[in-house]
């Protein structure tokens, strides 16, 4: 397993549910292999700015053509995605945030899908992911229950742009109804817990046969 890249973007840093789940996947993949690296980013904490002008002309203008300015003002977005690039996996805690995702990820993703590093050009204008063979873990936490509706911009959302970028290989891990009461809420949270459990466990299982 290569590095794992832990995002959180929930603007609660204390009993949030979607860093609670992150956290534990993150823990599983661990146990499977205590060497491997981590890599920690929180949105939540520190979220880059939205794109400026600066910025969004550098993303269009050839990299020999880039002025100093234009070069200095990447650095963010180059060594965000440099963290993308590295990482085999990436577990994302993404709260549902008016039934789609945080600004905070949404600054991210802005900074990430860059031409000529995620995605490239190629023959007749199709365009190319650039970072196939990565797995992300999706730890996602609502008030309500979207999933399956229309209301649920979140999931096909992240599914899109991780597509774009080449990742097709997404897994869910989801608490729902957190507003709906102190016994949905556990409920929902100890049965998020238990699929993470048993996903790793039947993967370790499916290793050993």
């Amino acid at each position: 397993m290569g590095a794992v890249l832990h995002i959180d973007c929930s603007a609660r840093t204390a009993n949030s549910v979607s860093r609670k789940l992150s956290r534990a996947v993150v823990d599983e993949l661990l146990e499977a292999e205590p060497s491997v690296e981590v890599i920690r980013r929180d949105l939540g904490v520190s979220a880059p700015p939205p794109v400026n002008s600066i910025e969004a002309a550098a993303f269009l203008t050839p990299p020999p053509d880039r002025t100093e300015e234009q070069v200095k003002a990447l650095a963010a977005s180059d060594a965000l995605t440099a963290e993308l690039l590295s990482a085999s996996t990436i577990v994302l805690g993404a709260p549902m945030y008016n039934f789609s995702v945080p600004a905070s990820l949404k600054a991210w993703i802005d900074y990430v899908v860059r031409a000529g590093k995620t995605f490239r050009r190629v023959a007749n204008g199709e365009l190319e992911g650039l970072c196939g063979g990565k797995k992300v873990y999706v730890c996602t936490a609502s008030s309500g229950k979207a999933k399956g509706t229309k209301l649920d911009h979140l999931r096909p959302y992240l599914e899109v742009i991780f597509d774009f970028i080449g990742i097709t290989d997404i897994v869910y891990f989801d608490a729902e109804g957190l507003a709906w009461g102190a016994e949905e809420r556990e409920r929902s949270i100890n049965s998020a817990m238990e699929n993470i459990r048993q996903h790793f466990s039947g993967r370790v299982e499916k290793q050993h046969v």
